[in-house]
């Protein structure tokens, strides 16, 4: 218990000074270190069911998909139009020259990673090079937080029906605790930020608080889901306590991409 305290502390104090800082460079550098070691973290997790992934295609792919994020404003037609689809032509071409060395399973497990990691972790980068964007990226990393600390505390104290299979550990109560959590943040944040000049609506806010903290839960679900299937209890080691880094950001990814439509397209 002590470990994860610790660890998660030590973490919460390193996002904060990533993300306080105003320095597009900083933030770039970090979100790119931290897709590429959760891609990592993904490849390696299926070694036990004999699948090989093309990692250093994704490594690759990654870099790239990044630093387009980073340079170009339409980042997402470049990435579906252009990124992806040459990167299954390559993945394929692999495959058919190395006499079926890799095969469908290798290559779908390559892409999947670069969607679900690398893509799903570049809208920190592209919510926070919003207008006001160091205060929307709030709701993304706190919302996961919230969510998660709220369901822990409720799923200790009152938790008695186990939510699903998949993580036997979390409960139904603790999942309404999450909920309750992210949208207290998020009602009381919003507020903040009024106060600040940034125009919001409060109670619309709330209810997003809701959307999202579902949307965080069923990011850990995914995940608890790709590590049964690998039979593993953590993608990684990186931080006591906690696991990998893809086991602290699970959520967030999951969130990140919804925090960026809204505040993109809808507000």
């Amino acid at each position: 218990m002590a470990k994860r305290v610790i660890s998660s502390a030590v973490g919460i104090i390193i996002l904060i000074l990533v993300f306080i800082f105003n320095n597009p460079a900083i933030i770039n550098i970090a979100v790119t270190i931290i897709a590429l070691m959760g891609l990592s973290e993904f490849y390696n997790a299926f070694k036990n069911k004999g699948i090989k992934p093309i990692k250093f295609i994704g490594y690759l792919v990654t870099l790239f998909t990044l630093a387009i994020g980073y340079l170009e404003a339409d980042v997402l037609k470049i990435i579906l139009f252009f990124t992806l689809p040459f990167s299954i032509f390559i993945l394929f071409c692999k495959s058919i020259f190395t006499k079926m060395k890799y095969n469908i399973i290798d290559i779908s497990i390559t892409i999947f990673g670069i969607v679900y990691v690398s893509f799903l972790t570049s809208f920190l980068a592209l919510t926070r090079s919003l207008e006001h964007g160091e205060y929307f990226i709030w709701y993304i990393l706190a919302g996961a937080w919230f969510t998660d600390t709220f369901a822990y505390l409720v799923g200790v104290k009152f938790g008695k029906h186990k939510f699903s299979e998949i993580s036997p550990k979390k409960s139904i109560e603790g999942c309404f605790g999450g909920v309750l959590g992210c949208m207290l943040f998020y009602g009381i944040y919003t507020y903040y930020l009024t106060t600040i000049g940034i125009e919001l609506n409060i109670l619309a806010m709330t209810i997003v608080g809701l959307v999202i903290s579902i949307i965080s839960q069923i990011g850990d679900f995914a995940a608890s889901s790709i590590k049964r299937y690998c039979e593993i209890k953590d993608f990684g080691t990186i931080m006591p306590g906690h696991g990998g880094v893809l086991d602290r950001f699970d959520s967030v990814i999951m969130i990140a991409p919804f925090i960026y439509m809204i505040f993109q397209f809808i507000v």
